[in-house]
C-alpha cells in the first residue's frame, strides 16, 4: 500500500474570502471529509497503522473496492444531510467556491473494456488494477478565460486532451466533477467527487476563509467511444470502458509511479 504525504502546490484561483466563512457550520461527521485524518475515521479502509493509505487493488482488491464504494456512498449521504439541514437561499447566495487542484496526480484504479467482441484491460500488462500509476489528470491547469473555474489537462501530446469542471456543493470540502474528453466519448458520471482540505495557519488551525486544496478524487469513468483512423480520417468508433479510481496529488519525488494509468 502507498502512504502519501499531502503537500500540493497551490494554484491561483479567485475565491471570495466570505464564500467559506459565511457558509453554514458543518456537523462533526461532515467535517470528517475535510482532511485525510478525518477520512480515516469515516472510512477505516484508508487507515493503515494510523496513516492515511490508498489501497492497492493488485494486492487487496476487496479493500480497494470497499474504500472506493464506501467513500462514494458516504459522500452521497453526507451531502443529502447537509442539503436538508441548510437553507437553500443561503446556499444559493454563496459566491463560487471551487476547490484548488494541483498539477501532478497519481491514481489507483481498476477497469475493464470491450470492443463488442473481446474483453481486455486498459491497464499496463493486462492487469485488472493499476496501483500508484500516473493519472491522466497530470497537467491539470486552470483555464485563464474561466478565471480558475474550469481546468484543462495541459500536456504536450495532445496539448489539451480533456477539460474538468469542479462544481461546488452545499459542503465546502466537496466538489462534484464533470469531465469532457477531446478524443473519446468519455465522461465522469455520478458519483464522482473531489475532496478538499483547509489550509492551516502557523498554529495548525484551519483557515476557513481561504480556498480549500484538493487532496483526493473518487470517480467512476465511463467511456463509450475510442479514436480510430478510417480512410485517413480520425473518427470515433463504438467502444466501452468502465474505470473505478482514486486520484491524489503529488510533488517531485513523490510522483514516482508504476507506469501510466488509463488514458483519455
Amino acid at each position: 500500500m502507498f502512504i502519501f504525504s499531502i503537500r500540493t502546490a497551490l494554484l491561483a484561483v479567485a475565491v471570495s474570502a466570505s464564500s467559506l466563512s459565511s457558509a453554514a457550520a458543518l456537523s462533526a461527521q461532515s467535517e470528517l471529509l475535510c482532511s485525510p485524518e478525518g477520512l480515516m475515521r469515516l472510512i477505516p479502509q484508508f487507515n493503515a497503522n494510523g496513516k492515511f493509505t490508498i489501497p492497492d487493488p493488485n494486492t487487496d482488491l476487496q479493500r480497494f473496492l470497499s474504500a472506493q464504494q464506501g467513500l462514494s456512498n458516504a459522500i452521497d449521504m453526507i451531502l443529502a444531510q447537509e442539503n436538508i439541514s441548510q437553507n437553500p437561499s443561503d446556499v444559493g447566495s454563496l459566491p463560487s467556491r471551487p476547490l484548488v487542484f494541483a498539477s501532478n496526480w497519481l491514481s489507483s484504479e481498476v477497469g475493464i473494456q470491450t470492443d463488442g467482441t473481446n474483453l481486455s484491460s486498459p491497464e499496463k500488462g493486462g492487469k485488472f488494477g493499476g496501483y500508484r500509476v500516473q493519472s491522466f489528470l497530470t497537467g491539470l491547469t486552470p483555464v485563464p478565460l474561466s478565471q480558475g473555474s474550469i481546468y484543462a489537462i495541459k500536456q504536450s501530446k495532445p496539448t489539451y486532451p480533456a477539460l474538468v469542471y469542479p462544481m461546488p456543493t452545499s459542503h465546502p470540502c466537496v466538489n462534484r466533477l464533470v469531465l469532457g474528453a477531446y478524443n473519446t466519448a468519455g465522461s465522469w458520471p455520478t458519483p464522482t467527487y473531489a475532496l478538499g482540505k483547509y489550509q492551516l495557519d502557523n498554529n495548525g488551525l484551519p483557515m476557513r476563509d481561504k480556498p480549500l486544496v484538493t487532496y483526493l478524487i473518487v470517480n467512476i469513468c465511463l467511456d463509450l467511444g475510442k479514436s480510430a483512423m478510417i480512410k485517413k480520417q480520425s473518427v470515433l468508433r463504438p467502444s466501452a470502458m468502465i474505470i473505478l479510481a482514486l486520484h491524489w496529488p503529488c510533488e517531485s519525488s513523490e510522483c514516482a509511479n508504476n507506469g501510466i494509468g488509463h488514458q483519455h
